[in-house]
């Protein structure tokens, strides 16, 4: 029998679903891509620019001594303020402690934001077991069970009185400490071990009142009467009950913010206390170490403690309370309808805000030295002491040790000397540890200018210099010199007030008088800790001391660039600076809730068309794009020649040849799409390179790929330790590029305006100086590495004005912005080498700092000589941070966000093209620098391996992978298609045989 041929049959069904859905993939998948292609340079910033290719070795190594150098950090950071009868270190013997207050199970190794910390690995609980301690599991149990750690961690999803929750059972609610619970800890150790925790971060500052749960699932309760920065009732309720329990008792404050703690003082049987900051994702391993004596606390305060945090003359317009707002504001940005995504549900801004920096110069130790210098404080009596010591708990610069040391000024012999423009003043102490254990100090330099009532404001100290020892022996010495620059000590007179006939930088004739001291207040009893210096005639400084640029007024008056006066004086402002003059009668009691908005103030709310025209220049030349010049600054990801050339000289005459290369696509592209890092320029042979946060973990906020968190920066400001600061940088900077990421969104040396910041944990101190050094030695580190680095926030981000950052009105007297907020990027710039900034969202006056032609021209490029580049912060709205004001005040790189964004006015001048040139030049200044300076450092410690790697893209790239998808989605629709048409020929076919048959 005939086998019969098997007859093909159609099948529509399954063949006319297949050709749907094959379409349905190919449109989804082509308009994905489109989308993609759109967003191709911020996806590039994330997962598909070149990397080193460093080993998994190499990696790990790294990732080790990070951890170690963490743990450095912290425990130098470390500040012991209190010690009664030499309670710490704790005795080897002790294995057993109670961990008390449910800031124990939620120990912070960061603010939130940017600059906080992607997770803590090691917490305190985990360090103390680690440490072969034991503690009460019953007492930690009953507080997770309470509260299994905090609501909202995320403050850029948060309002402030959720972030700022504060949790504790309190003592004696038999609930959760049942008797049987308080008998068995006692049982289980003598010593006491309490956790203080407070956090706050970026959108949101810390609040003036408490947001309590006390318990478990209850409402949350208000006390108006403390802020959270005071202790809740809850927790000065379990410090009493410690103290009258347990032998040893220690407390750590682990948290964001200065605190007041004058109950640590007055309650019966507190011990001891640690100012423990914040310790990243593994510093907390150095705690216990600390605890019992295996690493010395060396910390400083890096900030003024007060019992009242009331008395700080920024207080009253700090905080939420302290944001005005303008009252016929009305639809102008942002109260034009303008939403925040950085609370816990979308706000639409209802008001236009202001902040008045009304204390002027006299923020921190400033103020509280000054004001004691002033007699302010003298009729102060309360439980704590009598005048300055009734205010001030720990002052700056303050910190015990356990051991002891002794002071010898060396040198001298500047005293009775003259001063000159352009000298030194050097004094060398002689610090002998004179204890029984090693240990490190801090030796501080301050200096006393000379003041008249009415001229120019002046603090009544400032530190000049500090220096801290390696770590002494017993009976060992080391001899430490410190170095004050006269010109350092001039004051900004933007309004004569001295008379003279000049304004800028000056110093008045008189006395100067140095002291050698341990903190602000203290000064040492040695016979020559006290230094006398004079200047016969005073001094102007027309011209910057390192630039040589001529040196004015660009924010006062009719100087100001940016149109309107910084300190109000021409719009109605009408605020009163406090003036040591009168500190009585213009400290700043309430802040000015609201004030109309004059006209030339509304005039500049938003960048328009008219601006933008209004700043072309006629006899700007054309550019040359395009050029076919064969200059390439990079070659399979290695540098040349001519990059490592231009790298070393902004003037170089190369750049012309190289820049006319070109295109204005390219630079306009590397100008808009700067989020997360800048583009691809195949013309000069640029290739894509990655940028990242934040100041305490590279790409622990937005990265893909992440280093170890290290301690806060007001921790690592507790060191006092500029080598440790730069160990850092480097650390932190071989992490990036082990990563992929050749910039770093950080540090962020902003000030410490008030305690209530919500980022001051991202900063360093209220010290300019303290904070530029800091951050200027973190800098330099990450430069040798050849990491670039974005300095932030210029200028003014000291607060996030409650929850109104955006945009915000920032007034103040040109003399406060260059002193105290100026002074450490000036020496960030001038000093340490930094080619990269970034901006900020506030106004600096009534313009957006990022679009201020005053700050980022006038000052940062006219007078600083800088030649880096300056990046916007993110761009949440463009209408405000707008790319084109940004380009035309003197910025180089616009962070438009992550779906990218377009230039809005006209872009056909040349200077616009001059502009955009400009701005491309200075971006690639600033990559290529860091190279050179990564070759130098390399070559000057001898040591090749130091040498970052070249920088290949991978042979398979997210651009291969959306090709292939779209070839499989291509091939998918044609083998529907041919099912269909097989089908339609097998039905003609059938119809056919079967009208033949």
């Amino acid at each position: 029998m005939t086998k019969q041929p098997k007859v093909r049959k159609p099948h529509p069904v399954l063949h006319g679903t297949g050709l749907v859905l094959s379409v349905i993939l190919l449109v989804a998948v082509l308009v994905g891509t489109y989308v993609l292609s759109t967003m191709a340079t911020i996806i590039d910033s994330f997962i598909g620019a070149p990397s080193g290719h460093y080993s998994d070795a190499e990696i790990a190594d790294t990732k080790v001594k990070a951890e170690a150098l963490a743990a450095d950090v912290e425990a130098e950071g470390t500040v012991l303020v209190r010690n009664n009868d030499n309670t710490l270190p704790l005795a080897a013997d002790n294995k057993k402690v109670n961990a008390f207050g449910w800031a124990s199970t939620a120990w912070l190794g960061g603010g939130s934001g940017s600059g906080g910390v992607s997770g803590v690995n090691t917490d305190l609980l985990a360090a103390l077991t680690a440490y072969g301690v034991a503690y009460n599991t019953e007492l930690t149990d009953m507080y997770k069970d309470f509260q299994d750690g905090r609501e909202y961690t995320r403050t850029l999803s948060a309002w402030p009185e959720q972030s700022g929750r504060l949790y504790e059972p309190d003592i004696n609610n038999r609930t959760y400490y049942t008797q049987s619970m308080l008998d068995n800890a006692k049982s289980f150790s003598d010593t006491a071990v309490v956790v203080i925790g407070r956090l706050a971060g970026e959108s949101n500052d810390a609040t003036k009142q408490q947001y309590k749960r006390t318990e478990k699932g209850g409402d949350i309760v208000v006390d108006d009467t403390r802020t959270m920065l005071e202790l809740t009732t809850e927790e000065e309720n379990l410090l009493n009950y410690v103290g009258a329990n347990y032998a040893h008792v220690v407390v750590l404050i682990n948290s964001t913010n200065v605190m007041e703690l004058g109950q640590i003082e007055t309650i019966p049987g507190i011990d001891a206390c640690l100012i423990a900051g914040l310790s990243g994702s593994e510093g907390a391993t150095a705690v216990p170490e600390v605890l019992w004596g295996d690493r010395e606390p060396s910390g400083r305060t890096a900030d003024t403690w007060a019992y009242d945090l009331t008395t700080a003359a920024s207080y009253a317009n700090a905080g939420l309370e302290g944001v005005g707002k303008y009252s016929d504001a009305d639809g102008l940005y942002p109260a034009d309808g303008t939403t925040s995504g950085n609370l816990d549900t979308p706000y639409a801004y209802e008001q236009v805000s202001y902040v008045d920096y009304a204390e002027g110069i006299y923020i921190g130790y400033k103020w509280y030295e000054t004001a004691n210098a002033e007699g302010y404080w003298d009729a102060e009596s309360n439980e704590h002491g009598t005048g300055y010591d009734a205010v001030v708990q720990y002052p700056f610069g303050y910190g015990l040790s356990y051991t002891s040391f002794d002071w010898k000024v060396t040198d001298a012999t500047a005293n009775g000397s003259a001063l000159t423009k352009d000298g030194n003043v050097t004094v060398k102490v002689a610090v002998t540890n004179t204890g029984d254990r090693a240990g490190k100090d801090v030796v501080q330099l301050y200096y006393t200018a000379p003041y008249t009532a009415g001229e120019i404001e002046k603090s009544s100290v400032e530190l000049g210099a500090f220096a801290k020892t390696k770590e002494l022996a017993p009976g060992e010495s080391e001899e430490v010199t410190l170095t004050v620059p006269v010109s350092d000590m001039a004051s900004y007179d933007a309004y004569d007030a001295n008379h003279n006939g000049f304004t800028g930088y000056e110093l008045d004739a008189g006395d100067y008088i140095f002291t050698v001291r341990h903190d602000a207040h203290d000064v040492d009893d040695d016979a020559n800790a006290t230094i006398t210096c004079s200047l016969p005639a005073g001094v102007q400084y027309a011209e910057d001391t390192v630039t040589g640029n001529a040196v004015s007024n660009k924010f006062t008056g009719s100087d100001a660039i940016d149109g309107v006066s910084l300190d109000g004086s021409d719009s109605a402002q009408n605020i009163t600076y406090l003036t040591r003059a009168d500190f009585a009668g213009t400290f700043p009691k309430t802040n000015t809730s609201t004030r109309a908005m004059t006209d030339n103030v509304k005039a500049l709310n938003l960048y328009t068309a008219d601006d933008a025209n209004g700043w072309i220049n006629d006899a700007d030349e054309t550019i040359t794009t395009g050029a076919k010049n064969g200059l390439k600054i990079e070659d399979n990801g290695e540098t040349t020649d001519l990059g490592f050339r231009l790298g070393s000289d902004f003037n170089d005459p190369q750049w012309d040849a190289l820049l006319d290369q070109l295109t204005v696509d390219e630079m306009e592209n590397l100008y808009i799409n700067a989020y997360g890092g800048l583009a691809e320029l195949k013309s000069v042979g640029k290739s894509k390179s990655k940028d990242a946060d934040g100041p305490a973990q590279i790409g622990g906020f937005t990265g893909m790929g992440a280093g170890t968190g290290f301690p806060s920066s007001s921790t690592l400001a507790q060191t006092w330790n500029a080598d440790l600061a730069q160990e850092e940088g480097r650390t932190i900077g071989t992490q990036a590029l082990q990563n992929g990421y050749t910039g770093w969104y950080a540090p962020a040396t902003n000030m410490h305006r008030s305690p209530f910041n919500g980022r001051n944990y991202e900063y360093y101190s209220e010290d300019s100086l303290l904070s530029g050094v800091i951050c200027g030695n973190t800098v330099t580190g990450a430069n040798q590495t050849g990491v670039y680095t974005y300095v932030k926030h210029f200028i003014c981000n000291d607060g996030e004005s409650g929850i109104y950052r955006d945009s915000v009105y920032t007034w103040m007297t040109e003399q406060t912005l260059r002193e105290t907020y100026l002074r450490p990027f000036r020496m960030l710039v001038e000093d340490y080498d930094a080619v990269g900034l970034m901006s900020s969202y506030n106004r600096i006056g009534a313009v957006w700092a990022g679009g201020s032609e005053a700050l980022l021209t006038g000052i940062l490029r006219d007078e600083w000589g800088f030649d880096g580049a300056v990046i916007t912060d993110y761009c949440d709205h463009h209408s405000y941070m707008n790319g084109d004001q940004a380009l035309r005040a003197g910025g180089s790189l616009w962070m438009a966000g992550f779906t990218g964004g377009a230039m809005t006015f006209e872009t056909g001048s040349n200077s616009y093209l001059q502009a955009l040139r400009r701005a491309t030049k200075e971006a690639l200044y600033m990559y290529l620098h860091v190279r050179v300076t990564n070759r130098d450092y390399a070559d000057s410690i001898g040591d090749t391996t130091a040498v970052r790697h070249a920088f290949t893209t991978s042979v398979f790239g997210w651009r291969h992978l959306v090709a292939l998808i779209d070839i499989v989605a291509v091939v998918l629709f044609a083998l529907a298609v041919r099912g269909v048409v097989i089908d339609v020929k097998l039905r003609k076919a059938a119809k056919t045989e079967k009208k033949d048959s």
